[in-house]
């Protein structure tokens, strides 16, 4: 018994093509039937309704519960379904927690050696080098890394 609970894992279905006349209970009703679900949000619009439904269960059902209800009509809906992104929500928390454990930690280059290689790179440029500057971390989606830019003062306003 143990071991069929940890294989089991919380898994974001959208569900599109639902029918007008469908209520909440019934699509938990219909996905309840090959596993648990967590919690469930309807979404309507002029004329179009879809859900999200976090569901708990093994791969084998996960598996049979597409192959069972992708493209088949329900209730007055052809439903589709498809593995949706995490909760923005959850998202947002995982993110405000990993930048306060980066925020914490001190940087791990010395300002000296920085201002060295400004030095070297440009020596004609106009930034100004102060030992209270700050670094500028950008972030750059494709390539996936942030890019610790040179120490800039910023102004006190």
């Amino acid at each position: 018994m143990e071991e069929e609970e940890s294989e089991k894992r919380a898994v974001r279905i959208f569900v599109g093509g639902i029918g007008e006349a469908v209520t909440a209970d019934d699509i938990r009703r219909l996905f309840e039937s090959l596993g648990t679900v967590q919690s469930l949000e309807t979404i309507r619009t002029k004329g179009r309704s879809q859900a999200y439904l976090d569901f708990l269960s093994d791969p084998k059902s996960l598996s049979k519960l597409f192959s069972k209800y992708n493209g088949c009509v329900w209730k007055g809906g052809k439903l589709r379904l498809e593995k949706a992104k995490e909760h923005y929500l959850d998202r947002l928390k995982k993110e405000w927690e990993q930048d306060a454990i980066l925020s914490s930690k001190p940087p791990a280059t010395d300002l000296s050696i920085q201002k060295e290689d400004l030095e070297k790179e440009k020596p004609n440029s106009k930034r100004i080098l102060d030992s209270n500057a700050k670094a500028l971390n950008i972030f750059f989606p494709r390539l996936r890394t942030w890019n610790r830019q040179a120490q800039i003062q910023f102004p006190e306003y």
